[in-house]
């Protein structure tokens, strides 16, 4: 006897994974929420627009929680500025 029972639907987190997301709103009451695989996932203590490593702690029917436990893995402080930059017209003219 499992915990699939509950509707028969797999979860794509379970508690204790640690999974990298990008943090896409705010909660009601501050946690960030986070989707994984159109799972929804709420975060405590994260930003939107973060992205990070968050050990999942609670799974339910429609939903998890879940607690950032650092940056998401293979990627540097520094990318999402080095992006901002490519994107904001750095660059002289078109080239070609």
């Amino acid at each position: 006897m499992g915990d699939e029972k509950k509707f028969g639907i797999p979860k794509p987190v379970a508690v204790g994974d640690t999974v990298d997301v990008l943090i896409e709103g705010q909660g009601g009451q501050g946690d960030g929420i986070a989707k994984v695989d159109s799972f929804v996932v709420f975060v405590k203590g994260a930003a939107k627009g973060e992205r990070c490593a968050v050990k999942i702690t609670d799974v339910k029917r429609t939903f998890a929680t879940g607690e950032k436990v650092g940056p998401a893995k293979g990627v540097a402080k520094e990318s999402a500025e080095e992006m901002e930059e490519e994107t904001t017209g750095e660059h002289d003219g078109p080239s070609g």
